[in-house]
């Protein structure tokens, strides 16, 4: 696992590399696809939604990161490029970017930013997850999640 821009408010890294599904493989049409999933976690209640989120839940507490409240905002497979960034809206109107920086071995590095944070080069794969802060949200914490698409 290796990340090239530390952010201190990346909650958990990567859990697992392997392979994301390139959907080319030339160098300047490089393309992957990268589930993207906004959470809202806060203090506030104990509601998991849908109940998948329950692991989040466990990996939160086993940071010592003291949300009791998960629930699933939007869920999307992107398209992931190396030629623009793909944009995803989030819901305190802020928009985060990807952008595919490279393939080497079937590991994709992968640009993610969000404004007011850092800008993290992360490493995705087939089996393996990145949480990500990405802004307070209606009493909580928006938390975008990146990982493989489900099959």
């Amino acid at each position: 696992m290796r990340m090239h821009a530390v952010s201190s408010r990346l909650v958990l890294a990567l859990l697992g590399v392997g392979l994301l599904l390139p959907v080319a493989a030339r160098a300047q049409d490089e393309k992957v696809q990268v589930q993207a999933e906004v959470v809202l976690a806060s203090k506030k209640g104990s509601e998991v939604e849908p109940p998948e989120l329950a692991k989040m839940k466990e990996q939160f507490q086993k940071q010592n990161l003291n949300f009791t409240s998960f629930k699933r905002l939007s869920l999307q497979v992107l398209e992931v490029s190396a030629k623009q960034p793909t944009e995803l809206k989030l819901p305190n109107g802020t928009n985060a970017t990807l952008q595919l920086l490279g393939m080497k071995d079937g590991t994709a590095t992968v640009r993610m930013s969000i404004p007011r944070k850092a800008t993290l080069d992360v490493e995705l794969g087939r089996q393996g997850t990145v949480y990500q802060m990405a802004g307070k949200y209606v009493g909580g914490e928006l938390i975008l999640v990146l990982s493989p698409p489900a099959k």
